[in-house]
């Protein structure tokens, strides 16, 4: 005899009781199925309500929703066509979402439950290890985004986790700590910025402090040690807080962030230049290209490098404009000032160096985009005879130079969206590849050639490679990426073609869990993370 509907939903109940879930939505993927072999119209209406009623933050839990959602009301109408699945309330009686908190970044936007999604997925598994380790992550990037509130709720997620090994309760301390001090800095430095008097939001705090086990007093004397110990531990907790956070922010001023990744090859391919957060902000740091030992090669802030023709140095971005370090690492040479975030690379000859002067596009929390004017210039590698020689016509990005010849790409938005080559011999615009650059604020930051010059790669939805054929109509089609990774619109990829041809490296941020450093061969097999951010 069939079960009823109430024995075959009794075990989802269960679990959504318990605040569960994932766990909730598996149990109603079966009872789906066995309500739907005994044609039980009225136990799948009602699996269909509780499966509205469940909440889900992490990205996955969201779709396997959606998912049984589609397949119940699919499941209804075979039963019985025509039906009308109606909501239990309607639309003008159910409460509006709320519209996630979002903050802006150079590379997309990215809500701030998507941020904390991985660490809630950890915490309701109760794996305490694994979610501290994606709620530092996740301060780092709330901290480079100078989000505030984002930063409080990670102190509320951090300090409610249960704690029952000595070594996570000391990991949660430095957690709660490091970003009690990041909100500090962020508070001194917006009410320096507004002419405000700022306040401390952790002063008041005081320590919970154990009094030993004493001999019998009289009334008085208690009172006198009582406080003796609060005026103590009140004088010791504000002389702390008042000697660190000044340390604080002049560690952070130190010691800025940037964009990670942006992968580049050694001339002779065996090893692989990139951007990481280090002890002290973004700096350049070398690997094997088969993987190893990271070693850092800049003593300030660096990012978007690019390895010199010779193989004796790295030219990056630094807090002051484009720089030269030796690629055993010291003092670096300032080669020119620009207040730009883009990047520059070096000619084959290595005598002439390429540069984006601009900035990234910006974007407000409504979603509208203002986008940075850039412009191209070439200068010799001391940084002298700088030249113009494309506009903000296209708004152009990094540029690239084609092997075996004095052609240089990048890639423009707007209407001239697509991958272009800029032929120096007669000053020529040439566009190489169509390619639908929707939005301007996820246009590829670099493009890269295969050595032969026939193809170039370049991030967007993946790491994609277009060679001249692909230039056909505006609204034709790619071929599909030969690394799908990160959420398509919030990733942002940087890829470099091996001086072989027969590798690509590639860095991936802001997509949670997969961002790194990778290499994939041509064909798009072979993947490997060298390196995880």
């Amino acid at each position: 005899m069939p079960r009823s509907s109430e024995e075959i939903l009794g075990p989802a109940r269960t679990e959504l009781a318990r605040g569960r879930p994932r766990a909730a939505l598996k149990e109603l993927e079966q009872a789906r199925a066995e309500l739907l072999a005994n044609a039980d119209l009225d136990g799948l209406k009602e699996l269909l309500e509780l499966a509205r009623a469940i909440k889900t933050l992490a990205p996955a839990d969201t779709k396997a929703r959606e998912r049984l959602l589609a397949a119940t009301e699919e499941g209804i109408e075979s039963l019985a066509p025509g039906t009308v699945v109606e909501l239990a309330e309607t639309p003008s009686e159910r409460t509006p979402p709320a519209e996630p908190r979002v903050s802006f970044t150079p590379y997309g936007l990215v809500s701030t439950e998507q941020i904390f999604a991985p660490a809630r997925a950890e915490i309701e598994r109760q794996n305490t290890r694994r979610a501290l380790r994606l709620l530092e992550k996740a301060r780092r990037k709330l901290l480079a985004r100078a989000d505030v509130d984002g930063l409080g709720e990670l102190i509320e997620l951090a300090q409610r986790l249960p704690i029952a090994k000595p070594r996570h309760a000391a990991r949660q301390k430095r957690l709660v700590d490091a970003t009690q001090q990041n909100v500090r800095y962020l508070g001194r430095r917006n009410a320096i910025k507004a002419g405000e008097t700022w306040s401390d939001p952790f002063a008041t705090a005081r320590p919970k402090t154990k009094l030993p086990t004493l001999p019998p007093m009289t009334r008085r004397e208690k009172l006198i040690a009582a406080a003796i110990v609060v005026v103590l531990a009140g004088g010791i907790t504000t002389w702390a807080l008042v000697k660190r956070a000044p340390q604080r922010a002049v560690h952070a001023i130190q010691c800025p962030t940037g964009q990670q990744g942006s992968p580049t090859w050694s001339p002779d391919g065996k090893q692989i230049a990139f951007a990481k957060n280090g002890e002290c902000g973004t700096q350049i740091m070398v690997m094997p290209a088969a993987g190893g030992p990271l070693r850092t090669v800049t003593s300030h802030f660096g990012e978007l490098p690019d390895w010199s023709p010779d193989g004796h140095e790295i030219l990056y971005r630094s807090k002051d404009g484009f720089s030269v370090v030796a690629v055993p690492g010291g003092e670096r040479r300032l080669i020119r000032e620009d207040d730009g975030d883009m990047g520059a690379s070096w000619s084959r000859d290595g005598e002439w160096i390429a540069f984006t002067h601009g900035k990234l596009p910006l974007t407000d929390l409504s979603g509208a985009i203002y986008p940075y004017k850039s412009t191209l210039y070439v200068m010799r590698r001391d940084g002298r005879k700088a030249t113009r020689i494309i506009g903000h016509a296209c708004d152009p990005g990094t540029p690239s130079w084609r092997p075996g010849s004095g052609e240089l790409s990048f890639a423009c938005s707007g209407h001239f969206s697509g991958i272009y080559v800029y032929r120096q011999s007669d000053g020529k615009l040439l566009r190489f590849a169509s390619v639908p650059f929707d939005n301007t604020a996820y246009v590829p930051r670099n493009v890269s050639w295969s050595p032969d010059g026939r193809e170039v790669a370049f991030g967007r939805n993946g790491v994609e490679v277009a060679s001249r054929k692909t230039d056909t109509s505006p609204g034709d089609l790619l071929p599909p990426p030969i690394a799908q990774v990160g959420l398509p619109g919030s990733a942002t990829i940087d890829v470099a073609w091996s001086p072989d041809g027969k590798q690509i490296a590639f860095s991936v941020i802001n997509s949670g869990s997969d961002d790194g450093l990778y290499t994939i061969d041509r064909d798009g097999s072979h993947r490997r993370r060298l390196v995880a951010f």
